[in-house]
C-alpha cells in the first residue's frame, strides 16, 4: 500500500470516528435551544433545536459519506477516454494507478467534509456553554482552517494528475 493511501484511509477512518464524537459529546453539551447566530457584540440572536442540529448533522454524514463513496466506486466503470485529465494518453496506460488516484481524492473529500463538520459542531458546543464568553477568538480560527483543508484536496488532484504514473516496477 502507497503512503497516500494509507493517509488517505487514515484520514477517513479519523475523520468518521471524530464526526461521531463530536456529534453525540456537543448533543449532550447543547441546552434545548442551540444558539447559531450572534449579534456584533456577542448575543445570540437566533436558535435552533438541538435535535434538528442533530438530525442536520446526521444527514450531512450520510449524504456525504454515501454519495462521495458511490461516485468513486462508479469512477473506475467510467471509460478512460471521458475523463478529462491532462497527460490522458499516459494514464490510459495506467488505469489501476489512476482509479487508485481518484478514488483517494474522493475519500479525502469525504474526510475533509467530516473533519470540518466535526470541529464546526465543536464550536457550536463552545459557543453555547454557558461557562464561557462567546469571543471571536474562541472560533475565528474555524473559516481559514476549513478553507485550507478544502483548498489543500481540490488542488491536490490536478498536482497529482500533471505527474507522470509510475511505471511498472518503479514505486
Amino acid at each position: 500500500m502507497k503512503a497516500g493511501t494509507f493517509f488517505i484511509r487514515a484520514w477517513r477512518v479519523i475523520s468518521i470516528l471524530g464526526l461521531l464524537l463530536s456529534l453525540f459529546t456537543s448533543y449532550v453539551s447543547y441546552p434545548g435551544a442551540v444558539a447559531v447566530r450572534f449579534n456584533e457584540i456577542g448575543q445570540a440572536v437566533q436558535y435552533v433545536d438541538r435535535e434538528a442540529v442533530f438530525y442536520i448533522a446526521v444527514a450531512i454524514f450520510l449524504i456525504n459519506n454515501t454519495l462521495i463513496s458511490t461516485v468513486a466506486r462508479l469512477f473506475t466503470r467510467v471509460p478512460i477516454g471521458q475523463i478529462p485529465i491532462p497527460n490522458q494518453p499516459l494514464w490510459a496506460d495506467h488505469r489501476a494507478e489512476l482509479n487508485e488516484v481518484i478514488t483517494n481524492w474522493f475519500y479525502a473529500i469525504m474526510s475533509a467534509i467530516n473533519t470540518i463538520l466535526a470541529l464546526a459542531l465543536f464550536v457550536l458546543s463552545l459557543l453555547n456553554r454557558s461557562d464561557l464568553t462567546a469571543t471571536p477568538i474562541n472560533y475565528a480560527w474555524l473559516l481559514p482552517l476549513s478553507t485550507l483543508i478544502l483548498a489543500a484536496v481540490l488542488i491536490a488532484l490536478p498536482v497529482r494528475l500533471l505527474i507522470k504514473p509510475a511505471a511498472h516496477g518503479e514505486r
